[in-house]
């Protein structure tokens, strides 16, 4: 892992890594149980000026600056039927055509400030990382709040994670006989339950795995849950946390007035970082920890470490009895009057 410092934190992975695949270690695990999860926003890729995803669908929507005002119509009726906006507007087609368009968005469209493609905004050091996992026979899953195809679209490119191995927020689709014999699979706009977020983590974890991991690496709260989940684990387990504490993430930010690096402390949650000190758990800090954040894209410029730019926090968090979808989707609009307005 190359663009990993010589850190406690790298020893940490290399030790867990060789102890349990260790034949004669108390602690070995055989490579059919080495289940590890990765979170995707925040801890593989950025997610900085937003989620990605939410970008791809505004482009889909033909959004300009001022054309937010638009989704207020839509956004009263989709809250009336509990159905998610961010994975509602882009249904009436097959999953493979909708995947098609989330790969075209993220190879042909730019960062509106570092003015690259998406697709290479991956954290290189977690790149690295998935790899090494990979390489001493350990099973990597995705598993994210974010949209089931939307990831699938480019995992195994980016990660070298296969779309059998992701696991996401995901809607109904339907099953559909043509009169010439032949089919359709359509994106219907129903979520199926729970979101793969927070609590629905551990969830979607056993639904479609069936095995609890060894090893669960987020960022946020939103993770919590499936890192709970994993610590729950009989036997030797790593849990981890990415600290987004390094400006080399967002060279922007100053120039954006978005907070970046970001307080990890949603209003209506506790923070994730007070659990990980109190739990034992990893905390992986970017500024210590990384070389480099995207790689190839380390040398653009800095801003002081001191300095904070001012401006309104991008994660709208997952659904709890005193946040209901309606707040989250709320959130969303308020979030693109200042992104689009700026």
């Amino acid at each position: 892992m190359p663009s990993w410092e010589d850190t406690t934190t790298k020893q940490t992975i290399i030790d867990f890594v060789q102890d349990v695949s260790n034949p004669s270690s108390l602690n070995y695990i055989p490579p059919s149980d080495r289940i590890v999860t990765f979170d995707n926003d925040g801890t593989l890729w950025t997610e900085k000026p937003a989620y990605i995803q939410e970008l791809f669908i505004l482009d889909r929507l033909g959004f300009q600056r001022s054309d937010v005002k638009k989704l207020v119509p839509k956004l009263a009726s989709l809250s009336e039927n509990n159905v998610n906006l961010g994975e509602s507007l882009l249904t009436g087609m097959t999953p493979e055509e909708y995947k098609q368009k989330a790969r075209d968005f993220l190879d042909n469209s730019l960062h509106p400030y570092l003015k690259v493609p998406y697709i290479e905004l991956t954290y290189q050091p977690m790149v690295e990382l998935v790899s090494y996992l990979r390489n001493n026979d350990f099973n990597v899953y995705i598993c994210s709040g974010g949209g089931l195809d939307f990831i699938r679209s480019f995992a195994e490119d980016a990660y070298g994670i296969p779309p059998e191995s992701v696991i996401g927020t995901s809607i109904q689709t339907e099953y559909i006989a043509q009169a010439d014999g032949s089919y359709l699979l359509l994106r219907k706009p129903i979520l199926v339950q729970p979101i793969n977020d927070g609590p629905g983590k551990p969830v979607g974890i056993e639904r479609y795995i069936g095995k609890k991991p060894i090893m669960a690496v987020g960022n946020s709260t939103g993770d919590l849950e499936m890192l709970d989940y994993t610590d729950d684990h009989q036997g030797r387990a790593l849990m981890m946390l990415l600290r987004h504490d390094d400006p080399r993430e967002c060279p922007y930010a100053e120039e954006a007035q978005i907070e970046c690096p970001y307080d990890q402390k949603p209003d209506d949650t506790i923070n994730a970082f007070d659990v990980a000190n109190s739990r034992g758990w990893t905390v992986i800090s970017m500024k210590d920890d990384f070389v480099t954040v995207f790689g190839n894209l380390n040398k653009v410029k800095k801003v002081s470490r001191t300095k904070k730019a001012s401006g309104s926090k991008n994660r709208s968090g997952y659904i709890t009895k005193s946040r209901p979808q309606e707040a989250i989707d709320s959130s969303f609009l308020s979030r693109y009057r200042t992104y689009y307005n700026r």
